[in-house]
């Protein structure tokens, strides 16, 4: 049996989505794999979609960013917290390289957790980060003006970064220069399952209604202008986590559905979205135009949208339109556009399971 142990960031469920399809992969290039899957994104996540024998163990691995809903940084709140983590930084490292140790893991893979890294180091594993983005990275850019700890929090994750055996980067990712080995690969996206329950024949359409899916990576809203989108004709909406009043008829609520979601994420005519990665990569890969609302200070989304305009339908609704519900003009803009020229460079995941299977061998 081959075991690997995999520590996975909970901000979201995008690390956890970019994983997946490279995990397949990997289950498909070697015979009796076995992942243990460290983190606490929920298992219904993982169900469905991931195709190897796996087993979740619930425990945190870092912080990443709180967040007050999907759009807002809580920076004082993220500072805090990390704080907190890093209170008895060695000791927690030295209980999760027992853990790895007990597991007799043969490889583990990071993403992103600095704690990971660094206890898989400290078990003796080789240890490899899977990412389009580092926490260093995201937090060098929250705020100004750092205190003397939070200098001691970043620096205790880059250090711990360093300690990785290789990084496999994931295009359109971000510069991560606390890794001191890298590659680049292509991007890593879910794969929409061939079966599908056609969406149109369990809600109230018209034919003509084109499906807006609101996407914005399990973070759940704290406000939506649901009384406005009622407003708009020509379009049903599929919210998530979302109570939808019984007498709206152009939302619906994807929970009440009881269909998965990547089934409603292939039929969509559009999707509503913040710059994530997972939901934006997957979204050109199959053509489905973007309509995406930006944060202001979280630095991968510049490089994401980019991405998503070159090789894809998409276009940018600004936050006071967001807030108004005044989403009408974006969505018809971008079901206007030409379809690119260009072709998104093919996923990378068998790029990564070569360089994962090299570490295997070492």
């Amino acid at each position: 049996m081959v075991k690997i142990w995999c520590s996975i960031s909970s901000h979201g469920y995008g690390h956890a989505a970019q994983l997946i399809p490279i995990l397949n992969e990997l289950g498909r290039a070697v015979s009796d794999l076995e992942v243990i899957l460290r983190t606490t994104v929920p298992q219904s996540f993982f169900e469905h979609k991931l195709q190897i024998k796996w087993d979740l163990q619930e425990a945190q691995q870092d912080i990443g960013c709180l967040q007050q809903g999907p759009l807002e940084i809580d920076v004082e709140g993220t500072w805090n917290a990390h704080r907190q983590f890093h209170q008895n930084w060695d000791e927690e490292v030295r209980k999760e390289a027992e853990a790895i140790k007990a597991s007799r893991a043969d490889l583990v893979i990071a993403n992103i957790s600095h704690l990971g890294i660094a206890a898989g180091s400290q078990a003796g594993c080789s240890t490899v980060a899977v990412a389009s983005l580092s926490w260093d990275q995201i937090l060098f850019n929250l705020g100004s003006n750092r205190m003397a700890w939070q200098e001691k929090v970043l620096l205790e994750i880059q250090e711990a970064y360093a300690q990785a055996s290789h990084l496999i980067r994931l295009y359109p990712g971000i510069d991560m220069p606390a890794f001191h080995s890298s590659t680049m690969i292509g991007p890593s996206s879910l794969t929409f399952p061939t079966n599908i329950v056609d969406i149109r024949s369990v809600l109230p359409v018209r034919s003509t209604d084109r499906i807006v899916v609101v996407a914005f990576g399990g973070i759940p809203f704290e406000y939506l202008p649901i009384e406005r989108l009622e407003y708009l004709e020509g379009f049903h909406f599929i919210l998530s986590g979302v109570q939808v009043p019984l007498s709206f008829a152009r939302i619906s609520s994807w929970e009440g559905l009881g269909i998965p979601f990547l089934d409603v994420f292939r039929q969509a005519d559009i999707v509503m979205t913040k710059p994530g990665y997972s939901t934006m990569v997957t979204a050109i890969k199959y053509q489905i135009p973007l309509v995406y609302v930006c944060r202001e200070n979280f630095i991968e989304e510049a490089n994401l949208a980019a991405y998503a305009r070159k090789y894809g339908r998409a276009c940018e609704l600004s936050r006071k339109d967001f807030d108004a519900g005044e989403w009408g003009e974006a969505l018809n803009k971008v079901l206007q556009m030409p379809h690119p020229h260009l072709v998104p460079p093919p996923d990378g995941a068998r790029e990564a399971v070569d360089i994962l299977k090299s570490f295997l061998r070492k």
